[in-house]
């Protein structure tokens, strides 16, 4: 039995390896239509709350860019610590930047959410550029996006950062959730026409004013935890252009400074990301244990049929692994090696947040509570509105 499971799942493993070879290459980098002279006005709009760390460097690298942004509009949201002194500092210096200050939440919304749609609607700008408080922009980014905008009459236009970290734990987790997400996600499908399939990353997400107020904007999702991935299908699903692209060498961002920060971020977004179904979460975690763990176990298994087919999982694995990681990360190859490893530590983290989801009846995100009963009624809302 476990012999014809497995040899199953090495076809499955298989067509998602041909898939994602395929696949890959139509992902395009930043920089891959040349530098743009465009005179567009740019609206950066970045949320940030608590980010007293990252928040200066953000602001400097944008105001340095070849082509700096016309505006860029900071909502300091409810920060507890020097966040909007910071920002305020900026604007003295930069008359560029626009400092928004919020010292109470809506009912209904969540804070990052209400923040971008705060910052959206003082925007003049003739594109919307929605960004984090921790990324750093390298110089020529911005002209590179307005090309591909301009080259390929795109209305959206999101990129991948490079995702950094200083353990060598946190990059093996980063990497399987990349290579997680390419299988499931398959993000390269949001750059054909044909597919329904749309793509956001919160790290950049740059949008015509006029395509983003046409779809409702941020209004549209207020309780969305995966606000970026909500965009990014609400654009596809409009029937407006978008592009899907791979920023590794042009921006970069900390996504979290250590492993506990990384269990607390995982607790926003694992159920959103699962649609907040307890039937398929339950389903992924049977699903990443018997695909992506039980094999390296089954290598000792007693019968030699187990064994070989159980070794050609995890070749497929490893090549699947490998190929994600070059693609969207700057790490090295060798860390392919701790796969076991990173597959155990992702199904804790999985686990984990889903039981504190269960056990508080919802989610607790920077100093808010937000109910199950609530993410699942704005989701719900949020689907019969595309449709």
């Amino acid at each position: 039995m476990l012999f014809w499971i497995y040899l199953l799942t090495t076809v499955v493993w298989m067509v998602f390896l041909i898939d994602f070879m395929t696949g890959i290459r139509k992902i395009p980098s930043l920089s891959s239509a040349g530098l743009s002279d465009s005179k567009e006005y740019i609206s950066v709009i970045i949320a940030a709350k608590d980010e007293e760390t990252t928040i200066t460097q953000t602001l400097e690298s944008l105001i340095h860019q070849t082509k700096p942004p016309d505006e860029v509009i900071v909502v300091n949201d409810r920060s507890g610590d020097r966040t909007g002194a910071l920002i305020d500092e900026a604007a003295a210096c930069h008359p560029q930047i626009v400092p928004v200050h919020v010292t109470e939440l809506p009912e209904g919304w969540l804070g990052k959410n209400h923040a971008l749609h705060l910052g959206s609607s003082k925007a003049a700008g003739d594109y919307l550029l929605f960004t984090d408080a921790d990324i750093h922009f390298h110089g020529d980014t911005l002209r590179y996006a307005m090309k591909l905008m301009e080259k390929h009459k795109l209305d959206y236009l999101t990129a991948a950062p490079d995702l950094q970290a200083r353990s060598l734990l946190l990059k093996g987790l980063i990497s399987f959730f990349l290579f997680g997400f390419s299988y499931l996600k398959r993000p390269w499908t949001a750059n054909d026409p044909a597919s329904n399939k749309g793509m956001g990353i919160g790290a950049f997400q740059l949008i015509r004013t006029e395509a983003y107020q046409h779809m409702g904007g941020h209004e549209k999702m207020k309780m969305r935890a995966d606000d970026d991935l909500a965009l990014g299908q609400r654009m596809k699903e409009g029937r407006f252009s978008q592009m899907f692209v791979s920023a590794k060498q042009h921006l970069s961002v900390e996504w979290y400074p250590n492993l506990s920060s990384a269990l607390r971020g995982f607790e926003k977004n694992a159920f959103a990301g699962l649609n907040y179904s307890f039937l398929l979460s339950i389903s992924a975690l049977f699903g990443v244990f018997a695909s992506q763990i039980l094999p390296f176990f089954l290598l000792f298994h007693s019968d030699p049929s187990v064994q070989i087919i159980s070794f050609i999982n995890v070749l497929l694995l490893f090549c699947l692994y490998i190929l994600s990681t070059r693609a969207f990360t700057t790490y090295p190859l060798w860390l392919a090696a701790a796969l076991p490893v990173s597959a155990a530590l992702f199904l804790f983290m999985l686990a984990r947040a889903l039981i504190l989801t269960w056990l508080r009846g919802g989610i607790e995100w920077r100093g808010n509570r937000y109910s199950l009963r609530e993410l699942k009624q704005d989701f719900r809302d949020t689907k019969e509105d595309s449709d």
